[in-house]
């Protein structure tokens, strides 16, 4: 800030009131006291607790334009016990909160590279225990802040709530209603792996119940098998193997003259059925020859000339010494 490049000190752990004076040299150290840096003081401590001066600057217009870098406020204070340490800069961008030199807060590189790591500074608030604005009107009390009686309603309403410890108790609910979703989410997955657990169970259970009945099934089925086994077993026991042996091939010999007898008997049936047919062929031919002899026509009787007899006749006779 515009202290320049010299490490500026206050010390505000004192039981009695601090007075900052100063003597502005720029005016030829005449006992001005404006322009000494006494609301730089202020603005650095503002800054150091909430990353924001008491008016609306830029903060990259914070920088002493001197310097053009490199400024850096560190603010350090006691609470319950325990040593805090806020460290707070711009080019480079730097934030750090530690309570007894171990660092707080999150630790995302990308936020701490801008200073601004959000989650650190709601933990820097939740110790102070003090907003912003609460800051300017209770702290600061400059001609820079907006009087209270000039402020919205609204605004207004936010810094009772936040003096009467209103705000602490939204606060406050608004932690339980979270830790309250998260233990109604917590307790719904539970719910649902206790489900998929009863379910798995279920499903385990149905198939010791069918393992148990075909074991019972196999048993019986065992036993079964085991007593007819046994007496196969038991009348095979009697059984003479050398005339059993025997009993087989006379059997193979059997079903093979059985085959050659089937097989001799189609013979005699077909050779029969042949005899069958040519006897009566034989018959048909004697009766036409009879007729032939007689010159009769085999077919319709009229009579027939010698030549045509004889050639008849030949044919016929041919036919039935064939047959024969």
């Amino acid at each position: 800030m515009s202290v320049g490049n010299v490490t500026q000190a206050v010390n505000l752990n004192q039981d009695e009131l601090t007075l900052v004076l100063g003597n502005n040299v720029d005016l030829g150290g005449d006992g001005s006291r404006n322009g000494t840096g006494k609301t730089t003081l202020i603005n650095a401590l503002s800054y150091g607790l909430y990353g924001k001066a008491l008016t609306n600057i830029k903060q990259n217009n914070l920088i002493n334009k001197t310097n053009g870098k490199g400024m850096m406020v560190t603010v350090d204070f006691a609470y319950n016990g325990n040593d805090y340490r806020i460290e707070r800069g711009r080019s480079p961008n730097v934030f750090h909160f530690l309570r007894d030199g171990m660092e707080l807060g999150d630790n995302d590189i990308e936020n701490a590279g801008q200073g601004e790591m959000r989650m650190t500074q709601v933990e820097v608030e939740n110790v102070i225990g003090l907003s912003h604005s609460m800051f300017k009107h209770i702290v600061a009390l400059n001609t820079y802040t907006e009087p209270f009686l000039s402020l919205k309603a609204g605004d207004q309403r936010e810094l009772i709530e936040e003096l009467l410890g209103i705000t602490e108790l939204s606060r406050k609910a608004d932690k339980l209603k979270e830790i309250s979703k998260n233990t109604k989410e917590q307790i719904k997955e539970e719910e649902y792996s206790l489900k998929g657990k009863e379910d798995t169970n279920a499903r385990i259970l149905k198939s010791i119940k069918d393992i148990e009945r075909r074991q019972k099934v196999w048993s019986s089925k065992l036993s079964t098998d085991l007593e007819a086994l046994e007496t196969a077993l038991d009348s095979l026991s009697h059984v003479d193997i050398k005339n059993e042996l025997e009993q087989h091939a006379l059997l193979v010999t059997y079903n093979e003259n059985l085959t050659a007898k089937n097989q001799a008997t189609s013979w005699i049936t077909s050779i029969e059925a042949d005899n069958t047919k040519q006897s009566k062929l034989i018959e048909r031919l004697d009766g036409e020859i009879k007729l032939i002899e007689e010159h009769k026509c085999h077919s319709c009787g009229q009579d027939i000339h010698d030549e045509k007899q004889g050639e008849i006749l030949s044919s016929k006779t041919s036919l039935k010494n064939e047959a024969v």
